[in-house]
């Protein structure tokens, strides 16, 4: 079976508000309201976990 985090559309969902995105190094997050960034995180779900961790801040 595929993992479903290798198949487009599928995997964890970005935090509201924020928009979670691949670069070169890994991924990052970027806060939609004010343009904040974090990151490369080495996964997609760190960068998720840590973009939660800032919605709740």
């Amino acid at each position: 079976m595929t993992d479903p985090h290798e198949r487009p559309g599928h995997g964890p969902a970005d935090p509201d508000g924020y928009l979670v995105e691949q670069v070169p190094d890994g991924y990052r997050w970027t806060c939609r309201a004010d343009g904040r960034t974090a990151g490369p995180f080495p996964s997609r779900e760190e960068a998720v976990s840590a973009a939660e961790a800032d919605q709740t801040a």
